[in-house]
This record gives structure tokens, C-alpha cells and sequence, in this order.
């Protein structure tokens, strides 16, 4: 009876703040994929599914998932791990929040019944949040189009714009100097140009020392021919 009163509460509390839970809906599922349910048992995804609010879902190696939030798509890639925690339909917003525990998804962020998008990954290192955009977070947040705003949990805020690739060190957001030296990596050595190979100076470390002979009572050392020159006043 108790559960019943609550569930109508609930119920009388959306319709008069206009707020309404949606599902998520599973398009496309490639290798292992795996989602909990509520009772905490793994099950297999599939396509057609139904997805709702704390549902965690679990990709493996070489796996992939497509799940539909609303108006937005969003890609589940191998490896990853994480939870659906909210998909709400507002008066004049969507808000959707997932958890991402380790992995990385890419989000397509589009309106839903000519609402605002309020759609925010979270992880253990930072929280990416966005209003109509497309971009991948993971170990990096990769924007392809729109605005992200990226926060640390130590409150560092920075706002990334379409083809930017922002990075985390410890709990410092990179500035993008820094990020570009990172992805630079270092030149191998057979990369050098030939111009440096042929150098005098390189020519002259690399080439072969000379051979000097031994010197003992058999073989006394050469004798070069001298030449010397008289001055007469």
C-alpha cells in the first residue's frame, strides 16, 4: 500500500513540475556487450532493448553499442563501462547525465522536441557538459562540433570549441600548448633528414678512426721523409 502512495507521489510530483522520465532505446550492439539489471545480474544487450535510469552497461574487447537518448546518440566503445544516471524531459529542457566509470563515448547531442539539451558525462577525473554538439571523452576530450565545458573535480573550468583535444594531467586540465607537445612524441632517429646525415660534423663522428700501427723491435715505426728549408741573409 506504502509503495502504491509512493509511486502516485512520485507520479503527481512530475505532472505538476512537467517533468517526465524517458527510455533509452538500443540501436546497434557488435561483440560483448552486457548490461545490470536491477537486481545486480548481468545480462546480454541487444538491439531494441529499453534503457532506463541506472542501467550500467559493459562493453568488451572489440565491442561497440548505439544507444538512442532522447534526440541524441550516443556510442558506447570497447572497454568501457558506465551508467545511465538520468534521462529527464523537462518543461523547456532534456536533461541527460551519464556516469562514466573507465572507457570512452562519443556523444551526438540534438534537441529533442525543439527542447534545450542539459547533457553531461562524468567521470572520476572531470565532467564534460554540453548544449548541442557532437564530442568523445574518454582519456581526452575530442570536440568535433559545438561548445564543451570541461570541469575538474578541484573546480578548474575551460571551454573547448570544434577541433580542440583537451587532455587531463593528474587534476590539472592541459593547456593546449601543452597538449600538442604531448602529442608530438619524439622523432626516431631514422627519421633525421639527410641533410643532417651528410653533415661535416656528423661524417666526421661517424666515420671510421684510423688505423694506427703497432710499433715494436721487428717493425720499427716509418720514417717520413723531412724536408728543411735554409734561409741565407
Amino acid at each position: 500500500m506504502k509503495k502504491i502512495i509512493l509511486i502516485a507521489a512520485l507520479a503527481a510530483f512530475a505532472a505538476v513540475s512537467g517533468a517526465f522520465a524517458l527510455d533509452g532505446q538500443v540501436v546497434t550492439v557488435s561483440g560483448k556487450v552486457e548490461y545490470q539489471n536491477e537486481s545486480g545480474v548481468w545480462k546480454a544487450l541487444a538491439a531494441g532493448d529499453t534503457l532506463t535510469a541506472g542501467t550500467m552497461i559493459s562493453t568488451g574487447f572489440k565491442s561497440e553499442a548505439t544507444v538512442k537518448l532522447g534526440a541524441s546518440i550516443l556510442t558506447i566503445k570497447a572497454l568501457t563501462r558506465m551508467t545511465l544516471n538520468q534521462l529527464i524531459e523537462k518543461e523547456d529542457t532534456v536533461d541527460t547525465e551519464l556516469y562514466l566509470e573507465v572507457g570512452t563515448v562519443k556523444a551526438e547531442v540534438n534537441s529533442f522536441n525543439n527542447k534545450k539539451n542539459a547533457f553531461s558525462v562524468k567521470s572520476p577525473a572531470a565532467t564534460a557538459s554540453v548544449r548541442g554538439t557532437v564530442f568523445e571523452i574518454g582519456e581526452f576530450l575530442v570536440i568535433t562540433q559545438g561548445v564543451v565545458e570541461f570541469r575538474t573535480p578541484v573546480g578548474q573550468r575551460r571551454n573547448g570549441t570544434a577541433g580542440q583535444h583537451i587532455g587531463l594531467f593528474g587534476q590539472a586540465i592541459a593547456s593546449a600548448a601543452q597538449d600538442f607537445r604531448n602529442r608530438m612524441g619524439n622523432i626516431p632517429l631514422s627519421q633525421t633528414p639527410s641533410s643532417d646525415l651528410t653533415s661535416a660534423v656528423l661524417a666526421t663522428l661517424t666515420s671510421a678512426a684510423p688505423v694506427i700501427p703497432l710499433v715494436t723491435a721487428a717493425t720499427p715505426a716509418p720514417v717520413a721523409n723531412t724536408i728543411v728549408l735554409l734561409a741565407l741573409e
